[in-house]
Order: structure tokens, then C-alpha cells, then sequence
């Protein structure tokens, strides 16, 4: 029996060892299945991410100083009070007229380059005096009127007044060389600007003064491209609207597609009308047209806008005297100023151009361009000496008040 005793409890032992390693074993197994993560869900995982970098950047924004974000913020506008409206007006609205004439540029700075060219070197050339003169001085000074852009006829009408007053001298005298120059520029000038030499405004240059004879005026512009004739109307329009004339400005230009809207622009400046009908192509059609309105409206001016053409192209160039005899079939007595527009820089070339035009055109003045800065301004003197055109306007700047009337005096004493 205790053989038997034994046997049970070593058994009895065996089995509860394997009992409880059995356990052990079964627990560790269910603790690592338990400790495993869940296979990741793709939606779940996508929106886990989106969240920490949401996160992320608030975390930023609040990690930010106060300052830096007080920077952020713009600053309130102050109120203000405003006053109460006007009542409106009872009587009749006048139109808005055009802008006050701004302060005028000195007309000796803006010939200044021209003035260096011309009398510097004339200075440099005779000195402060007491130089013996010689034959060297005489041709020294051909020289510089001829590189002045004067013309030959004019250059030796000049020099011939200068051997006038030198004659018998022994001793150079710049004061007198610059008298003689004087004197003969403005006998020059004197004989073609026929009273205009010395207007004070711009309305009064041309072929009207005081009130119009006959309504409408019509001037005709005309030139080559690019010396800036849809400028110098813009410029024109505004000075003679200001002397309290009607103005209108015709766009004859229909081959320069933006010449109708350059011209826009400028009688709006000039707050003046602007003919310029849709589909018209013919130039002589806009400038018949333009007078028939004018004319039937009382305008007192119409200035009738040219496209530009070279002095040699013929065929355009009888297109001009075409738009003249269709003026004349509205107004007899039309045009009544056929002004060239001349690019004073252009020199001995703007000789030329005002020639061929004058034989086409019977030109009644010259109106010079970009004076300013230029050290060609001498041609003024060759085109009423060689061509007798009386210089009635020039350019000196880009500004609407820039074109003035050409003073004779004024102009002679800038260049000496």
C-alpha cells in the first residue's frame, strides 16, 4: 500500500507540473497576441496623418510671438468727416475749360546746345581780342556757320555782314562779329515773319488775331514721320482753346492705325472735340466731312491732322494737294494755314523737306520741333533766308505748354 502511495503522488506531482507549465506556456502566448497592433486601416492612417501635421502647424501659429502676428493685422483707417454735398448748381453748367498755362521754360536753356555750337565756338575761335586778325579767322568762321546747319546762301550773307563791320580792323573783336551775326539773323527774319516775330501767344501767331474774319479757320498740318505733327495739334488745340475759341481736330491720318487714338488722347488733354469717323479710309473724305461739321456747328478752328510722308513720295504728296482743293469746296477760302512740321535735329535735311513741300503746297509757316536740346536750332535762320517761310511756332519740350510762338528778338539772342 505505501508502494502504491507513492506511486499516486509522483504522478500526482508530474501532473501538476505539466498543469502549470502548460499555463505559463498558454499565458505567454495569449500576452504576445495581445501586444501586437492591429494591421493599419489605409483611410484611418491617411486621416491620423493629415491630423498630426494639422497639429503640427497650429502648434506653430501658437509658438508665434504676439508681435508678429499684431504685425499682420492692418491698420484701421481713421474715420473722417465728410462734409456735407454741395446743392446743386441752378443756373447753366459750364463746360471744364482747358488746364492754366504751366510756368514757360527759358527759352536760353533750351538753346543752350545750339548756342555752345554756334557763338561758343566763335568765341573760341576770336578769343576775348586784341588777336591780329588774319585770313585764317575769316575761314575758321565759314567753317562754324557752315556746321550750323545755316545754309551756304545764308552763311555767306552772314559773313559778308561780319567783313562789313570787321573792315579795317587790325585787332579781333568777338562783340563785334557777334553784332554783325545779330544784326543780319534779325534782318532776315524781319523780312519774312511779317508782324508774327514778336506775338506773345500762340492764337495770335496764325492767320487770325483778335476775332476770326470768317468762321471756320482751317489749318492743315503736314510733314514727314516721326517729327511729332499729331503732338504739335494736340499742343496748338490747347493753346487756341484757351484763348476762348471752338476748336475741333480732324484725324486725317487713316494710315497709322494709331494715329486716331494719339489724337484722342491729346484733344483730351486739350478738352477739345475730335473728328474722327469709323471706316473712313480716305483721307480727303475726313477733311470734307470735318469742315461740312465744323462749319455747320460754328467752330472757329479746324485743324485737320496729315499722315506723314517723304518730301520724294509724289504720289502722296498730291494726295496733300488734294485734301486742299476738297477743303476748298466747303470753304473758298481754305486752308487757310498749311504749316510744316520740322524736327529741328534733322538740320540740313529739314532744308530740304520744307523745299519739296513749299513747291507742292504753298506753305504759309514752319513750326520747328525738339529745339530743346538739340544744336541744330541755326536751321531757323537757313529757312527764312533761303526758303523766305516765316518760323511760326517751336517746340521746346514735351509738355502741352511747350510750343510757343516764335519771337524773332528772343530767339536770335538765345543762340548768340
Amino acid at each position: 500500500m505505501a508502494g502504491n502511495e507513492q506511486t499516486l503522488f509522483i504522478l500526482g506531482l508530474a501532473l501538476g507540473t505539466l498543469v502549470i507549465f502548460g499555463y505559463i506556456a498558454f499565458r505567454n502566448y495569449i500576452k504576445k497576441e495581445l501586444d501586437k497592433e492591429p494591421p493599419a486601416i489605409p483611410e484611418a492612417t491617411e486621416t491620423a496623418q493629415v491630423a498630426r501635421k494639422i497639429e503640427r502647424e497650429v502648434g506653430k501659429k501658437i509658438a508665434e510671438p504676439v508681435s508678429a502676428i499684431e504685425d499682420q493685422v492692418p491698420p484701421q483707417p481713421t474715420l473722417k468727416v465728410l462734409p456735407s454735398e454741395p446743392e446743386p448748381p441752378t443756373g447753366p453748367v459750364r463746360a471744364a475749360e482747358p488746364a492754366a498755362p504751366s510756368k514757360k521754360k527759358d527759352l536760353g536753356d533750351a538753346l543752350s546746345n545750339t548756342r555752345a555750337s554756334l557763338f561758343g565756338r566763335i568765341k573760341t575761335l576770336f578769343g576775348a581780342g586784341g588777336k591780329e586778325l588774319s585770313d585764317d579767322d575769316r575761314d575758321g568762321l565759314e567753317e562754324i556757320l557752315y556746321t550750323s546747319d545755316l545754309g551756304p546762301q545764308t552763311v555767306e550773307r552772314l559773313l559778308e555782314a561780319v567783313d562789313e563791320k570787321l573792315g579795317g580792323k587790325e585787332k579781333s573783336d568777338v562783340n563785334l562779329v557777334r553784332d554783325a551775326l545779330r544784326e543780319e539773323m534779325l534782318s532776315i527774319f524781319g523780312e519774312v515773319q511779317n508782324g508774327s516775330g514778336s506775338a506773345e501767344d500762340v492764337s495770335q501767331v496764325l492767320h487770325f488775331s483778335g476775332e476770326l474774319s470768317f468762321k471756320p479757320q482751317v489749318w492743315l498740318i503736314v510733314g514727314v514721320n516721326g517729327v511729332g505733327k499729331t503732338t504739335t495739334i494736340g499742343k496748338l488745340a490747347n493753346a487756341v482753346a484757351r484763348s476762348g475759341k471752338k476748336v475741333v481736330v480732324a484725324a486725317g491720318d487713316t494710315f497709322r492705325a494709331a494715329a486716331g487714338d494719339q489724337l484722342k488722347v491729346w484733344s483730351e488733354r486739350a478738352q477739345v472735340e475730335i473728328f474722327s469717323p469709323e471706316g473712313v479710309s480716305d483721307p480727303s473724305a475726313v477733311a470734307f466731312d470735318a469742315c461740312q461739321m465744323a462749319k455747320a456747328r460754328e467752330f472757329d478752328v479746324v485743324i485737320i491732322d496729315t499722315a506723314g510722308r517723304l518730301h520724294t513720295q509724289s504720289n502722296l504728296m498730291e494726295e496733300l494737294r488734294k485734301m486742299k482743293r476738297v477743303v476748298q469746296k466747303v470753304i473758298p477760302e481754305g486752308p487757310h494755314e498749311t504749316l510744316l512740321v520740322l524736327d529741328a535735329n534733322s538740320g540740313q535735311n529739314a532744308l530740304m523737306q520744307a523745299r519739296n513741300f513749299h513747291s507742292i503746297l504753298e506753305l504759309s509757316g514752319v513750326v520747328l520741333t525738339k529745339m530743346d536740346g538739340t544744336a541744330k536750332g541755326g536751321v531757323a535762320v537757313g529757312l527764312a533766308c533761303e526758303l523766305e517761310l516765316p518760323i511760326r511756332l517751336i517746340g521746346v519740350g514735351e509738355g502741352i505748354d511747350d510750343l510757343r510762338p516764335f519771337k524773332s528778338e528772343e530767339f536770335v539772342d538765345s543762340i548768340l
